[in-house]
């Protein structure tokens, strides 16, 4: 397995949620009404691209990890050591074999950047959140919350960690 390309962005997740959107859909709309299942996924897979939802904080550190093959799955945050708080995997699209990062202030995606690019349209992905436990107060600086998108090709298969579909970290 290897790792083709990663970026770390510090990012400001307005309204509880960022996308990756397809560079050449000019149609991406997230969905206007969040489900008790979208909730507590944390994601929601539209037509193409990826919603990823947020808890409270407006600070998150994402880290996008393009790789080549499914990379092994990690029970801890490697920058913290502390658990993941949640895990999920799904399978989406990109058309264009690339996207962009947006939120909803930003309706459009930067057109010149940042950009990934990938293999193939059809992706496995698993989103791991790392969140800050407690009451937040904005005024105060907290460490910001990490959320890791691991990318790969869709015909790899799941590994058995994986299969399960999504966990809970125990260290809420």
């Amino acid at each position: 397995m290897a790792l083709l390309g990663w970026a770390t962005l510090a990012w400001q997740a307005d309204y509880g949620q960022f996308y990756l959107v397809d560079r050449e859909d000019t149609s991406f709309l997230p969905p206007e009404i969040i489900t008790p299942e979208m909730e507590a996924r944390r994601f929601f897979v539209p037509e193409a691209g990826l919603v990823v939802y947020t808890e409270g904080s407006l600070h998150q550190h994402i880290r996008i990890h393009i790789h080549d093959a499914v990379p092994d799955a990690v029970a801890l945050e490697p920058m913290s050591g502390k658990p993941w708080t949640q895990v999920e995997t799904a399978r989406t699209r990109f058309p264009s074999r690339s996207f962009s990062i947006s939120s909803p202030s930003m309706p459009d995606p930067l057109p010149c950047g940042p950009a990934f690019f990938l293999d193939g349209s059809m992706v496995s992905v698993r989103i791991s959140w790392k969140e800050f436990q407690g009451s937040r107060d904005e005024s105060v600086p907290v460490e910001p919350d990490v959320i890791e998108i691991a990318l790969w090709p869709a015909e790899q298969r799941f590994t058995a960690a994986d299969t399960a579909g999504s966990h809970r970290g125990t260290d809420r």
